[in-house]
């Protein structure tokens, strides 16, 4: 049988040696997996690339929400690539579309460019974009991507079977079956798919009593329906500090 690689979705360094010790052979490293995964700290991976030597995939993904960025949040990523490209990590895990939901041919070819040299893996985005399979495999193998990250464009990969088994098909550039990949279902997704790796997360809940009594929670409260992120209200905000202007002024 062919081996399968084994990919591990961390989100702290702590998770990154447990993967590690338990036998995976490779980590995508994220912050915020509750926000589907955004760029990690540069403390977090230098502390990871430290303790870990298996090949690290950092994800660079500056917000929640879909895959069309600002100006701002797309320079972010870039700047975020070519620091965390000094680490040492094997490479990156990102992806940018149209507003329309197409791919971003020029974005995600100035990311590549910004990796120098690193192994790109261009994320689930996949799974939510326009261009058909057949059209998107090749021209993201041209932009200098060597794999793909997909459930099959559904919810998760065993229902997404035959269109990762098309993918695979297809050929020219890797694709790694993730999406809902557990025990019971990770070897039937092997073998419909074709899928010589597999991406997963690997959890259990953990206690922190440190606020166990508190009257406030420091944790996700009413999160935003899926496709959408808070961003600071420019108009409200200008009302709010000159109210605040205003009454200092009068006391």
């Amino acid at each position: 049988m062919t081996k399968i690689t084994i990919e591990v979705c961390c989100a702290s360094v702590d998770d990154a040696v447990r993967a590690y010790e338990a036998g995976a052979d490779r980590i995508e490293f994220n912050s915020a997996l509750f926000a589907g995964g955004l760029t990690p700290s540069i403390g977090s991976v230098l502390e990871v690339r430290e303790r870990v030597p298996i090949p690290i995939i950092c994800m660079i993904r500056p917000r929640p929400g879909g895959f069309y960025y600002t100006d701002l949040e797309f320079e972010t990523m870039l700047r975020d690539a070519a620091e965390l490209a000094k680490t040492g990590v094997e490479g990156f895990a990102t992806g940018c579309l149209t507003q329309d939901g197409w791919l971003d041919a020029e974005r995600n070819a100035r990311l590549v460019e910004a990796a120098g040299g690193k192994e790109m893996v261009f994320h689930r985005a996949f799974d939510i974009m326009r261009d058909m399979p057949e059209e998107a495999l090749p021209a993201l193998a041209r932009i200098g991507f060597k794999r793909i990250l997909s459930s099959g464009r559904e919810p998760k990969a065993i229902e997404g079977a035959e269109i990762l088994k098309r993918c695979v098909q297809i050929g020219g550039i890797e694709i790694l079956a993730g999406g809902g990949v557990r025990p019971h279902n990770v070897m039937e997704i092997i073998q419909k798919t074709g899928c010589d790796q597999v991406h997963f997360t690997c959890h259990q809940l953990q206690d922190d009593t440190s606020g166990k009594h508190a009257p406030v929670s420091f944790g996700v409260v009413n999160p935003p329906p899926p496709g959408k992120f808070s961003i600071v209200d420019p108009e409200k905000l200008k009302d709010f500090i000159a109210l605040i202007r205003g009454d200092s002024d009068q006391i």
